[in-house]
């Protein structure tokens, strides 16, 4: 209902219809307009605060889901950058090691990726610290691959004009994989098992069963057949390119000092000769008169996985 106002005239002792102005009229209209607009753009915040649309909720759950597939892609680049790393460490201490090559600088392995402008880009974006982090990360791995890769097409030219190196180097196990019953010893400081005292281990001890074929890890000439003291019955091959293999507590020795012998080849049996406390082989390999731990050259022969579990029983045990 429209207002209708009166005014007091004490001339005629009678109220009066009041009429407003245009002016009045005009600011009556904007009031009423300006009131209504505060009231709708507070009605609209309260509903979008407290209900999502179809649409935002659309983008919400999207957002969501995108913010859970860069976690996982950031856990499995975690998870390939340590499988990385551990190919990187075989490649420059054992592979270039065996073609007297230098290892690949650290400088070259992990470049640096730019600076942080490079992915300011990002910083836009709903949780940009997870995304540029897993970004760089992903970069970084890049390079790293990008880098083995070259590495490998080194080696493989090293292997095309070294093929006898590659024949004579100690590079698979000694005994069958069906036949031994695992690593008892490994390789560094340990308690000797008979003297009781700490003392470097410089081989690892393999244990299997009296009679179980021993054999050569490469090929080379028989540096030494029988007895040597607390190791038994031992043979002893000089793989050349400053690589020597040990193999102590034999029971029969099958071979004889100076005769030549293949990778793959019977030259003795396991035993308990010598310093020993039960049937095993006691495994020794020694690079330029330095030992070295033998699991490192079991890769021939292993798949990956076996190769690192027998390296971690190696150092472990």
């Amino acid at each position: 209902m429209r207002n209708i106002f009166y005014k007091y005239n004490p001339h005629t002792l009678s109220y009066e219809r009041v009429y407003p102005s245009i002016k009045q009229k005009v600011w009556g209209v904007f009031r009423q307009l300006f009131i209504g607009i505060l009231i709708g753009v507070a009605l609209f915040s309260i509903t979008d605060y407290s209900f999502d649309s179809p649409m935002k909720q659309q983008l919400k759950k999207e957002n969501k889901l995108l913010l859970t597939q860069y976690q996982i892609l950031s856990k499995r680049i975690d998870e390939n950058e340590r499988i990385l790393e551990e190919l990187q460490e075989r490649d420059d201490n054992l592979y270039r090691s065996m073609f007297n090559a230098n290892p690949v600088p650290s400088s070259i392995r992990k470049p640096g990726v730019g600076g942080t402008d490079r992915y300011e880009h990002l910083l836009t974006m709903h949780n940009p610290e997870l995304i540029i982090s897993t970004t760089a990360k992903l970069d970084m791995m890049t390079k790293q691959l990008y880098v083995q890769s070259n590495s490998y097409d080194e080696l493989t030219e090293l292997i095309k004009t070294n093929e006898e190196r590659i024949k004579n180097v100690p590079s698979i196990v000694p005994l069958s994989s069906k036949q031994m019953k695992g690593i008892s010893s490994g390789f560094g400081m340990r308690v000797h098992p008979i003297y009781g005292n700490l003392r470097k281990h410089t081989g690892i001890d393999l244990n299997a069963n009296i009679g179980t074929p021993i054999y050569a890890t490469g090929s080379g000439t028989v540096e030494t057949a029988g007895w040597e003291g607390g190791y038994g019955y031992t043979v002893m091959i000089n793989h050349g390119f400053g690589y020597k293999t040990r193999y102590g507590h034999c029971s029969e020795l099958k071979v004889r000092t100076g005769q030549k012998v293949v990778r793959g080849q019977e030259i003795a049996t396991v035993g308990a000769t010598g310093a020993a406390t039960g049937p095993h082989l006691h495994y020794e390999v020694i690079v330029k008169e330095r030992y070295d731990n033998p699991a490192k050259y079991f890769f021939m022969n292993l798949t990956p996985e076996e190769y690192e579990q027998i390296l971690f029983d190696a150092e472990n045990r």
